[in-house]
Order: structure tokens, then C-alpha cells, then sequence
């Protein structure tokens, strides 16, 4: 092959576009591959360097934002190109803050195509540094924890009685700096009808902002809640986002957020998050009107919140939830009493909220982790350990969240605590995160047998479990453990494990680095 030719790796599912693609790039010095999943392409990848990669985003299997973040983690110098059929383009931003040299949006033509290329190889002997850098793992991981921040200070704010004005103004600064926004609006309900309203940010964006969001609130209530509403579309300078706050019995209101289209379209955990601050808000609100107590509610709500992130990989789905219950079956049998067994389950369900900030390539990377994503898997225990910590009725189940990867032998980490030095809390929920991690299939491994994970459970004790906690869970009747690792419904087990976590009717009476 010659030193001058230029190699282009085309990725596309659907044959007649890349059959096309192939046929637009070829030309004199260009060498085009081909290939129909992200799979393939980067197995092509792994044989051969490429000079250019323009791929599809949605495929089956991994996409194409799966296929860049893999390119720019293996071979940062190689640009690669979006292909997107969304009219919202929001895929494509998002792989532009990730590394992407530029997008191509269906329908296009073959000039569109060699014009692209021919811009890549101008830049690229103009250019001897890589053309673009992803925003890089920490940025985003800083991005998502500061996100969770927010999520549970609103709740906090509620628990220290707050006022209502001052509450409201200090959710709409928090959601402008997590959510880096340029204008944000709150519409409380005042009345049967009537709304007040609250807003911080750019006046003339406010302005823009409440003229789209007044004769949208139908479709808000229509949604229910359960998810956010885009209230802008292609072509306007700005993209704007909206979450219902719900109420007891009827919506309180809402919550806005606005900014620059160029700035970047809203990525998914965005709009999860602006939810989340929607649903914690309403909370704290019905807290302030009512003088209820708000921490079962919190709690619930911060449950909730993990077992929907979970529910969206089939790897992770319901993990929290067994976890929690495994634990209350150890504590029952400890004698740990029904106030540190409720700690107990609230701590394991609890447990993996680090998690939340990680990256979802790295959670799910079926092969060995590269040592920048192993030190970050393994910061998700400091991570959630900050984000509860200023929950001072949570402190204890804080410790369980930091220091659940801690072994009895002292090789375990953040901070390789040995024997009784580690809390409780932890070194039960150690052994029930163990027990189901071991249990469960996981993208770099199938679930192991029940028996052997039983048997590594016992042969850990003492090293990796205490040995009181491993005793207990091994007198857990069999088929209470199998009914637990057998729910078919992810949805029961999280139920039954938020009533036993917040002190509800209940039910109940080995893996390292990740």
C-alpha cells in the first residue's frame, strides 16, 4: 500500500449507504473499507490504522458514539465523522463534544462527501497535532457529579427550612450552573389557575423562554412527570428544555431551562437531571407548605432515581434493589435490629450512586479496562461518598457508599481499611454487592453458577468478607437467596427494596475493581 494513499473506514448497518459511501470516497490515493456494525469496524481498527472514520451513530449493537469514544480512548489522531438522520442533530452535538471532526445530516450528496473529505485531508497536512480532542473522560465525569450535587442539595435545602423564595431562587442558580444554562423559569402554581413566576439568567432568553413554555403546559401535564419536554426545534438560536414539578394532587409547576444552540444540545443525562431537580423540588415544596417531614421522600426519590439509570442497562437493571435486599437478609440474621437493619438496606440500595457519574462506555466495556477508566471505576465509591455527605441524616449510609469495595484484609480501596475498622454497614453490603455482582451477567462475563458464587462467598471469608458477615449470609435459606437473584420483574424487587430501605413493610425478617 502506498505511503500517500489515504485510508477511509466507512461504517454504516443499512447496505445501500455503504454502498454508496464506498463508492463516493474511492478515488485516486483514497483506499476505502468498509464495514456494517461498530463491531466490525473496530476489529478493522484493531488489524490497521485509518487515516478517516465516517460512521453511522444508530446501529445495532454499539452506535456510533460507542464507536468514536472507543477511537478517541485507542487512537485519538484519527477524525472521525457523524453521520445523523435525527432532526434534532442532538446525537451529532453530542459526539462533537466528544471528539467528532463534524457531522454529515441525511440526505447527502456525494460532493457533500469528497467536499468533507478533501476539508479532513487539508487539516490533516496543514495540521501535525490530532484535529480534534474528546472534552476527555474527567470533564465529563465532573459534569455528572456536580449534576447529582445539585439533585440531593435541593432535597437538603427542604430539610434545613429554607423559605419558599429564597428556595426557589437558589434551585434556578444551581440548575444554571450544573445544567450550564443560560437563563432558567419556575412557574409555581399560586392558585387554581394562576402561576407565579420565578427566573434568573438572561432577560431576553427569560423572555423567549416564557413564551414557548405557557402554552405548552398542557403537553407537560400530559407527559405526567416522567419525563422532559424539548420546547424548541431545528433552527432556533437557542435549545430549551422543561420538567413538570409534580403535586399531591394536581402539578405545581414547572421548571425551564434555555441556551445557545450553539452552545450544545441537551445530552441525555441532562434532561434526567433537570427531571430529577423537578421531582426533588416538588418534594421540598410540599415539605415547606405542609411542615411534613421529608427525608422517607427523599430517600424515595433518590431511589428512584438510581433504579431508573439502572433500568436502562440490562447489565446494571435491579442491581441496587437486590443488593438492598440480600443485606436486610444478613442483618436479620446478624440480630442487627430493625433500626440498623432499615441503615442497612438504605446503604445498599444506596451503594453504587458513584456510578451514576461514570461514563456509560466504561460501565459497559465488555473487555479490560484501560488504568485511566480502572481509576475512575474506582473513584465512583469517593464520588457518591461527596454527594451524600451533605445529607446529615444519610451519614451512615454514606459510609456504606464509600467504603462498600473495602476488604477485610486491607487490600481493598479508597482508603485499604483492615477487619472491625471497616463500618458495618459496609462489610455487609461488601458481601451482598459480591454476591449479586458474581450472580449476575456482566458485559465482561456471564453470571457465575448460584453454587459457586455461594462456595467463593465462603472461601472469601476472612480476606475479602468478614467472616461474622460471610457466616450470616451463608445461613440465608437457599431459596430465599433464589428468590431474590430470581425476580423476573426488576420493578417488585426495586419496590420491595425502597419499603424496606425507608422503613416500610418488608421482607426480609466477588467482584473487584468493578
Amino acid at each position: 500500500m502506498s505511503a500517500m494513499e489515504f485510508r477511509i473506514l466507512a461504517v454504516d448497518d443499512q447496505a445501500p449507504i455503504l454502498k454508496f459511501l464506498k463508492s463516493a470516497l474511492s478515488g485516486p490515493a483514497c483506499v476505502v473499507s468498509g464495514a456494517s456494525t461498530a463491531e466490525q469496524a473496530l476489529a478493522l481498527i484493531a488489524r490497521e490504522p485509518f487515516d478517516l472514520v465516517i460512521s453511522d451513530i444508530t446501529m445495532p449493537g454499539l452506535s456510533g458514539l460507542d464507536l468514536l469514544r472507543a477511537i478517541k480512548l485507542r487512537q485519538p489522531e484519527t477524525p472521525v465523522i457523524l453521520i445523523t438522520g435525527s432532526p434534532t442533530v442532538d446525537s451529532a452535538v453530542f459526539g462533537l463534544r466528544h471528539g467528532a471532526y463534524d457531522y454529515l445530516a441525511k440526505p447527502f450528496s456525494a460532493p457533500e462527501v469528497r467536499a468533507l473529505v478533501e476539508r479532513v485531508r487539508e487539516d490533516r497536512a496543514r495540521f501535525p497535532r490530532p484535529l480534534s480532542q474528546p472534552a476527555g473522560l474527567a470533564e465529563d465525569l465532573a459534569r455528572r457529579q456536580l449534576g447529582l450535587e445539585v439533585f440531593l442539595r435541593i432535597g437538603e435545602l427542604a430539610l434545613q427550612g429554607m423559605a419558599p423564595q429564597p428556595f426557589v431562587e437558589q434551585v434556578l442558580r444551581d440548575t444554571l450552573q450544573s445544567l450550564a444554562g443560560a437563563a432558567a423559569v419556575m412557574l409555581i402554581r399560586d392558585g387554581e389557575a394562576g402561576f407565579t413566576t420565578h427566573h434568573a439568567g438572561e432577560p431576553a432568553l427569560v423572555k423567549q423562554l416564557l413564551s414557548h413554555l405557557r402554552p405548552a403546559l398542557d403537553r407537560l401535564v400530559a407527559a405526567g412527570g416522567r419525563q422532559t419536554l424539548a420546547l424548541t426545534g431545528p433552527g432556533d438560536p437557542y435549545t430549551a428544555l422543561a420538567a413538570m414539578i409534580p403535586g399531591l394532587q394536581q402539578p405545581t409547576g414547572v421548571l425551564c431551562l434555555g441556551r445557545s444552540a450553539r452552545t450544545r444540545a441537551f445530552l441525555p443525562d441532562e434532561k434526567e437531571l433537570l427531571l430529577g431537580f423537578a421531582q426533588n423540588t416538588a418534594l421540598a415544596l410540599d415539605r415547606m407548605r405542609l411542615g411534613q417531614n421529608v427525608e422517607r421522600n427523599l430517600v424515595n426519590t433518590i431511589t428512584a432515581f438510581v433504579n431508573a439509570i439502572e433500568s436502562k442497562d440490562r447489565y446494571l437493571k435491579g442491581h441496587s434493589a437486590r443488593v438492598s435486599l440480600y443485606a436486610g437478609e444478613i442483618a436479620t440474621v446478624m440480630g442487627l435490629g430493625s433500626e440498623n437493619t432499615l441503615l442497612v438496606c438504605r446503604g445498599a440500595i444506596l451503594h453504587d450512586l458513584g456510578k451514576l457519574a461514570i461514563l456509560d462506555p466504561i460501565l459497559s466495556k465488555p473487555g479490560v479496562l484501560t488504568p485511566e477508566e480502572y481509576q475512575l471505576m474506582k473513584d465512583h465509591v469517593e464520588v457518591g461518598y461527596k454527594i451524600l455527605k451533605p445529607l446529615g441524616f444519610l451519614d451512615r449510609e454514606a459510609l456504606a457508599v464509600r467504603h462498600h469495595h473495602e476488604r477485610f484484609d486491607g487490600l481493598g480501596y479508597p482508603d485499604g481499611l483492615v477487619g472491625e475498622d471497616i463500618p458495618l454497614i459496609a462489610r455487609v453490603v461488601t458481601t451482598a454487592d459480591a454476591f449479586d455482582a458474581m450472580t449476575s451477567d456482566r458485559p465482561y462475563r456471564k453470571a457465575l453458577p448460584f453454587e459457586t458464587a455461594i462456595a467463593e462467598i465462603e472461601r472469601g471469608s476472612s480476606t475479602q468478607f468478614d467472616p461474622a458477615v460471610a457466616e450470616a449470609f451463608l445461613a440465608i435459606p437457599r431459596q430465599r437467596l433464589l428468590d431474590i437473584s430470581g425476580y423476573s420483574s426488576a420493578t417488585r424487587a426495586f419496590e420491595d427494596a425502597v419499603a424496606t430501605a425507608t422503613g416500610g413493610e418488608a421482607g426480609v425478617a466477588m467482584e473487584a475493581g468493578r
